[in-house]
């Protein structure tokens, strides 16, 4: 009986040569698994090295400290206790998109 449809699942596309696209087939056909198995499995199990691996695991700790002090820097602004002269760093590295005013334009 085939599994019944879950909406809350995304796809995800991945463009391989033929060759290789042959190789998978042929080492999913032998383990006798679908394609689609085969690969989740695959990426399952990079997933849980790539957790346990130390250069990620600083990786991850770096991340979220960065995500803990925007958070700081945000709730200072919400807050209206941002210190006098402090600058929001996230707007400093942002290319300029083109749309909208300039800052020298804005004021006349």
């Amino acid at each position: 009986m085939p599994e019944p449809k879950t909406t809350d699942v995304r796809t995800l596309a991945v463009r391989v040569s033929p060759d290789f696209h042959a190789q998978l087939s042929m080492v999913a056909q032998v383990d006798e698994v679908s394609l689609t198995d085969l690969m989740m499995t695959a990426l399952q199990n990079h997933v849980a090295a790539r957790r346990d691996a130390p250069d990620f695991k600083e990786k991850v700790q770096a991340a979220l400290a960065e995500a803990e002090a925007q958070m700081a820097r945000t709730k200072a602004m919400l807050l209206g206790t941002l210190p006098e002269g402090a600058t929001n760093d996230t707007d400093a590295g942002a290319p300029a998109t083109g749309r909208g005013r300039r800052k020298d334009e804005a004021s006349g």
